[in-house]
């Protein structure tokens, strides 16, 4: 329970139900999927500590006399700009800029949105929102724009805003790299439930964009290789019901009835270039991936210039560390004709690519490049991500 000063402060009951039906409204938007993923991934705090509502992206913080001074309609716009403030990665993109000028831009861009689709601002109309921010050619500007401008000439700036957060960084704190992972993958999470959901607008506009252009050359693979799976939807095709008047007859499938790719072979080179750092590497990455997607099978297979060891994981079967085989030379002959015998829904191939480049896939399962060291390696088809 709470213990404020005042004997005639919301109880946690009275703020916890005011904030549900906060909640609820997101829920009943074209969006919902989206930006329900992200509200179920974040923890909500309850402290007069902060002035109004403060965000890293992981928690969110609400001053309850802020909160329950709102109409209820301006308590759900101020719960969609810090779901906003996650969407589009914004501890992540903020870099080296100014914290307190970064927030100031995040929160034009923001507010200009919720207010250019209808939200309420009843009573909180006094915050960082300016549409003379809003175009630039044809489009609107984006946060790094309206940074900017806001370096260049900052008496343009409203005198305040931020729901009133004073003069400290504003409702976005600062995340440290741990967190910002955790965002990123939040997010990355978050666009794979809307397309689950099979809903075209399900997805708010900008954000894949976003997630692409962020993703690119500044986070770990891991996330990358999740951004592959999410686009692999896109492309694809799972089961569908069966024609009434043929119901013996079903589409092929690569995805589970609740969107789990159905059998996900890791190949791991085992060759004598592959140190043991790499190899540990692998270990923690196959678990990471193991437990956030969740495949229905996943078997990893160890190989050098032959198929050394194969291992296959069952649904929610542990992963610990694995024994390492081999050591020899390298060859993708092996890898290429097990994928050929199994056809599984897709294939990783962790290697450094010293090796002669494997020949073209007679069948369909798209293929993941994840290489080190190497910078050109040549494959015959898929996406290469690079291992730092």
């Amino acid at each position: 329970m709470f213990n404020y000063a005042d004997p005639n402060s919301y109880t946690e009951e009275e703020l916890n139900r005011a904030l549900d039906k906060a909640k609820a409204e997101v829920f009943k938007a074209r969006d919902a999927v989206f930006f329900g993923s992200i509200m179920c991934s974040m923890v909500f705090h309850w402290t007069r500590n902060v002035p109004s509502a403060e965000t890293d992206g992981v928690e969110l913080w609400w001053n309850p006399d802020f909160f329950m001074g709102m109409v209820p309609a301006a308590r759900v716009t101020v719960l969609k700009h810090e779901l906003w403030h996650v969407a589009r990665l914004h501890g992540p993109r903020q870099q080296a800029r100014m914290a307190k000028e970064w927030n100031w831009a995040c929160d034009i861009r923001i507010n200009n949105d919720l207010e250019n689709d209808g939200n309420s601002f009843t009573g909180i109309e006094n915050c960082w929102k300016d549409h003379t921010f809003d175009k630039q050619g044809a489009g609107l500007m984006a946060e790094e724009q309206i940074y900017e401008l806001i370096m260049k000439n900052q008496q343009q700036v409203p005198q305040s805003g931020s729901w009133g957060g004073g003069d400290g960084h504003g409702d976005l704190v600062p995340q440290d790299p741990a967190k910002q992972q955790k965002v990123i993958n939040a997010v990355v999470q978050a666009v794979q439930q809307a397309k689950y959901s099979g809903n075209p607008g399900a997805i708010p506009g900008g954000v894949e964009e976003t997630l692409k252009h962020f993703l690119d050359p500044q986070v770990p693979w891991e996330v990358l290789l999740m951004q592959w799976f999410t686009d692999l939807l896109d492309h694809d095709y799972t089961w569908a019901r069966p024609n009434r008047r043929y119901q013996h007859i079903y589409l092929p499938s690569r995805f589970t009835d609740d969107g789990r790719l159905e059998h996900l072979v890791y190949f791991l080179d085992v060759s004598g270039s592959i140190t043991n750092k790499q190899i540990l590497r692998f270990n923690s990455e196959v678990k990471y991936i193991q437990e956030v997607l969740r495949p229905q099978r996943l078997t990893l297979v160890q190989f050098d210039t032959k198929i050394q060891a194969v291992k296959e994981f069952k649904e929610d079967e542990p992963f610990d560390e694995i024994k390492i085989v081999g050591r020899g030379g390298t060859s993708l002959v092996c890898v290429r004709n097990y994928i050929e015998k199994h056809r599984p829904t897709a294939a990783v191939i962790f290697s450094d690519m010293e090796v002669t480049p494997m020949d073209p896939l007679s069948v369909d399962v798209p293929l993941i490049w994840a290489v080190y060291g190497n910078v050109k390696p040549s494959v015959p088809s898929g996406t290469v991500i690079h291992v730092k």
